[in-house]
């Protein structure tokens, strides 16, 4: 009964370092940058302007603000669109987005921003 006492206490500690590990590693603040459909912490976009080509419907760029800095900023227009064009940060939190040739504004269903 003495030698199955040490062994059942080292399980017991075993189990304890397992858990309060775990329970550290899911209490992680969570960063600003994020994507999805539900309330997310992140950055508000504000002054979004749309810039057509010379003659046509279709769209040459996004612009836009951010209210907050970020590295890398990528948008897609189109939700049936797994495409993403890249964004230039150009002066301060003002982002330029070229959009490809394809896209015609009537193509225009959503303007997702992802930044990290």
């Amino acid at each position: 009964m003495y030698r199955l006492f040490p062994i059942q206490f080292l399980a017991l500690m075993a189990v304890i370092a397992v858990y309060t590990s775990y329970a550290y590693a899911s209490s992680e603040a969570p960063s600003p940058g994020g994507e999805g459909v539900n309330t997310i912490s992140g950055w508000n976009t504000s002054n979004i302007k749309y810039s057509l080509e010379a003659g046509s419907s279709k769209t040459s760029a996004v612009e836009f603000d951010l209210d907050d800095p970020a590295n890398v900023v990528k948008i897609s227009v189109k939700s049936s669109s797994a495409s993403f064009f890249d964004c230039v940060n150009t002066i301060g939190n003002h982002w330029y987005c070229v959009i490809g040739r394809e896209t015609g504004i009537s193509d225009f269903d959503e303007l997702r921003v992802i930044a990290k």
